[in-house]
């Protein structure tokens, strides 16, 4: 099997391997549970690349092969670099992903090939036009992106089935292929989401008096709204509540949400911090009382699922994405976008109601529990398995 992480480049230098750290773990488990060769083919880290989680070790405990390759901004080949591959691509019982026009080479060959697919049209657009400025340019990168999206229906179309990571992307492909699989990634696994006695104590602590612990994590960039989840805090303070906002991360946007904290003088409220380990990360959340979400865009975050697996409520704007899974899962609020203050409104609301709180919170937990990593992986394994020949030391008959 080959698998295409188009977003999770990798370095293979003097035998050792560099690759996100969720990517390699997901893909063991996929050896381990599958039993067959798989090759990766992503793209070769640059110096430069950012990358939130990694980890590095020796090629020889790495349980799955590597195909570092040199591409454009679009993931797009040199024509050699593509046809290097075709052996690959030719005696592969399944490709896993849609990169490098490789199922266009899958096509042709006749072999056949699952798409995994997160980022539906209206966020690509966003991720194209946002890092830019004036109108034509903008223009520009929106045609570029609809003109990609039209290849990648041919795409969607022509495979044998497509993995949706999320609900606004299971409800635009389902348009184009009728055997779609709808799945929620993170990295919550069942123990480490929250135990029931630890969310009863903390709620039983807020109740009493302590302050209420607000959280946020991920990239501080303007397609995930870091800098109005700041201006939720600064609101929050304008109305006299008494709380405690620490975001985690880290991105372009960390300079100007520490100014504007330091200018409006909450430096002791409004906390933003570098990014943590995950481990950490999920003990600091399993501390907190509400996780403070202003995506501006439809995608498809691990976020919400590791939220609740705390036993988080989500206070959030409403993209696609959130509006369904708060209808799904029944454990937070949805404002309008690119509204802090109406935002800190309901989340001021939300704290002043205990009872309703703490039933969002179990609600978070429970949800989170139904779609922990074992489950939501072992569903895409089950998806997979009937393409495969037999692997290494699995019984044929």
């Amino acid at each position: 099997m080959m698998i295409l992480p188009t977003y999770s480049p990798c370095r293979v230098e003097a035998g050792r391997l560099r690759i996100d750290r969720k990517f390699h773990v997901g893909t063991c488990l996929y050896a381990e549970r599958l039993r067959t060769r798989i090759v990766v083919v992503a793209p070769r880290l640059r110096e430069g690349d950012r990358q939130m989680d990694f980890v590095e070790l020796p090629l020889e405990e790495v349980p799955y092969e590597v195909r570092p390759v040199a591409c454009d901004g679009s993931f797009r080949l040199e024509p050699a670099e593509r046809e290097a591959l075709r052996p690959l691509v030719a005696n592969a019982d399944l490709l896993y992903g849609l990169g490098f026009d490789l199922q266009a080479l899958a096509r042709e060959l006749g072999r056949p090939y699952v798409g995994v697919v997160e980022y539906n049209l209206p966020t690509c657009i966003q991720v194209a036009t946002l890092p830019v400025s004036g109108r034509l340019r903008r223009l520009v990168r929106t045609l570029k992106t609809l003109v990609g999206f039209v290849h990648e229906v041919r795409d969607l179309r022509g495979a044998r089935s497509v993995h949706c990571n999320g609900y606004p992307m299971y409800e635009q492909t389902r348009r184009f292929q009728s055997d779609c699989l709808l799945y929620l990634d993170s990295r919550m696994g069942e123990a480490m989401v929250i135990e029931a006695e630890r969310l009863e104590a903390r709620l039983a602590s807020l109740v009493a008096g302590r302050r209420p612990r607000l959280l946020y994590s991920g990239r501080y960039e303007a397609m995930k709204g870091a800098l109005d989840v700041v201006e939720v805090g600064l609101a929050l303070a304008a109305r006299g509540l008494d709380f405690e906002l620490d975001l985690y991360g880290q991105g372009e946007q960390a300079s100007g949400m520490r100014r504007r904290i330091e200018t409006a003088g909450e430096g002791a409220r409004v906390r933003v911090h570098e990014a943590i380990p995950y481990p950490e990360l999920v003990e600091r959340s399993a501390e907190a009382d509400l996780f403070v979400c202003c995506h501006v865009q439809d995608d498809p975050s691990c976020t919400y699922l590791e939220a609740s697996g705390a036993g988080l409520p989500i206070a959030g704007y409403g993209n696609r994405m959130w509006r369904h899974f708060a209808t799904a899962a029944g454990s937070g609020v949805v404002t309008p976008m690119k509204r802090p203050v109406a935002l800190a409104e309901a989340i001021g609301d939300l704290l002043a109601a205990p009872d309703r709180l703490a039933t969002l919170s179990r609600r978070a937990r429970a949800f989170a529990l139904e779609h922990c990593f074992e489950r939501e992986f072992e569903k895409r394994v089950d998806a997979i398995r009937p393409y495969l020949g037999p692997g290494p030391g699995t019984d044929p008959a």
